[in-house]
């Protein structure tokens, strides 16, 4: 399978948590073929810190995921945010920011997906709302809190 990833999925490889065992599988799996947006590497440093900073995880645990993302990241294909991007996120916040509160970060990797995913790809994500709004668009999405792939309306 080819496997579009967000930050919010992403994260549970790095710090066991719920999901964690799916996203562990769907990234060990050698016939999975993963991509990112570059800005989940900005993305992913920033949820490290909030939790650190919240006291969910120590100091150890955040060097150690840090040190561990950073080892995985060269493995993954990596999309470069750009403009089209961007004008992509921004048209998607245009048409579903009021009615579903789509987020600006959500948005780009939202558009990012959009624009380089062909029929066999799937969204991974563990936001239940970016999840919503990828199915609206037509998306096949794999939450790793749901433990099943929805499909989306397209």
């Amino acid at each position: 399978m080819i496997l579009f990833f967000d930050t919010s999925a992403l994260v549970k490889f790095f710090h066991i948590e719920e999901g964690s065992e799916i996203v562990t599988e769907l990234l060990n799996n050698q016939e999975n073929e993963i991509w990112v947006l570059e800005l989940v590497r900005l993305e992913f440093i920033s949820v490290l810190h909030r939790r650190y900073r919240n006291k969910e995880i120590n100091e150890e645990m955040l060097l150690e995921a840090i040190q561990g993302f950073e080892e995985e990241f060269s493995r993954f294909n990596i999309e470069p945010l750009g403009h089209a991007i961007v004008k992509e996120g921004e048209d998607l916040l245009k048409k579903h920011g009021r009615d579903y509160g789509l987020r600006t970060l959500d948005a780009l990797h939202l558009g990012c997906f959009s624009l380089i995913s062909e029929n066999n790809w799937r969204f991974v994500s563990t936001d239940e709302n970016l999840c919503t709004v990828a199915e609206y668009i037509g998306a096949k999405v794999i939450n790793p809190l749901r433990k099943k792939i929805r499909r989306g309306s397209q």
